[in-house]
């Protein structure tokens, strides 16, 4: 049973049970309302009844404007991951998407560390897992949530508890947010770029609507004329792979993407109409348990 969220105008003063350091109030306009929940699982809004901890069976309704939410780590474990084995307990936000597009999630304070999993369609059906992250304390992750899909945001820890605050930022993430590989493919006439590279199991910087949650490598196109790109990926060692043609980090900056196919193959055509605008190709993976690949791009 989902549970309505309260919320609060913004600017609103938000505290943690045992916080040494309050997070105060917030000027940002980015930030226009929050979510704070107490340290037995309920939201903050004077209601002493006496609720269990949110879990995968009891999510707490995430509203799709920036916020900051606010919560206590505490009580038993229920839901696990293919990262982070973590024993302690933990929260779960649903959010579903009403409209396409990118949210980062960014910690603001932690008492203890925090790993992060958001699972698409809900982490008590098995769902697809587009983010798992075990230093989420250390650092922002961000995902492409899809109008109409739900995703159950997880927020847990292998300490027994403790206190936690992170921003909810919907739109565009920043270039800086993903990596770029310090090789640079050039658009030439009839030039060709090759290259290869092995993944161990892990998470991956950019994510889009053909897939992507594992490790990847973005390359910047350096483009000078009209013409086309031609790109094929090839897997091997149960490396699945998806090509992406972006402008950006964002998701929502794709031009075109590609999942690979029964032969491991993904092909990606696309006319560069727009030389000198900034394009990256990304050999990203359906999965996360990496394996190797081969690129090959070609231009005429």
């Amino acid at each position: 049973m989902l549970r309505k969220v309260e919320m609060r105008s913004a600017p609103l003063a938000l505290w943690l049970s045992g916080f040494a350091t309050a997070c105060g109030l917030r000027s940002d306009p980015l930030f226009e309302q929050s979510l704070v929940h107490g340290d037995s699982g309920q939201l903050d809004s004077g209601d002493s009844s006496d609720e269990g901890p949110s879990a995968c069976e009891e999510p707490i309704e995430m509203p799709m404007t920036n916020i900051t939410v606010t919560g206590e780590l505490e009580g038993g474990n229920s839901s696990e991951g293919w990262c982070g084995a973590d024993d302690g307990p933990e929260t779960v936000y649903r959010l579903t998407a009403a409209y396409t597009t990118d949210v980062t999630l960014k910690v603001a304070q932690s008492e203890v560390p925090l790993t992060l999993r958001v699972v698409e369609g809900g982490c008590d059906t098995g769902g697809v897992t587009r983010v798992c992250a075990t230093d989420f304390a250390e650092t922002s992750r961000h995902f492409l949530a899809v109008a109409g899909v739900t995703y159950d945001i997880i927020v847990d820890t292998q300490a027994q508890g403790g206190g936690y605050a992170f921003d909810v930022i919907y739109g565009w993430p920043t270039l800086d947010q993903c990596t770029i590989h310090e090789e640079v493919i050039v658009q030439q006439p009839g030039g060709s770029f090759v290259w290869f590279n092995e993944f161990g199991e892990g998470q991956g910087t950019s994510d889009g609507l053909c897939g992507g949650p594992g490790r990847e490598n973005m390359f910047y196109v350096a483009t000078s004329y009209v013409g086309n790109i031609y790109a094929t990926a090839e897997g091997s060692g149960g490396f699945e792979p998806v090509l992406s043609l972006r402008t950006s980090c964002a998701g929502l900056s794709e031009l075109t993407c590609a999942s690979g196919s029964a032969d491991g193959f993904a092909n990606l055509q696309w006319t560069i109409d727009a030389p000198g605008t900034a394009y990256y190709l990304s050999v990203d993976q359906v999965g996360y348990a990496g394996g190797s690949y081969s690129l090959s791009v070609a231009f005429d």
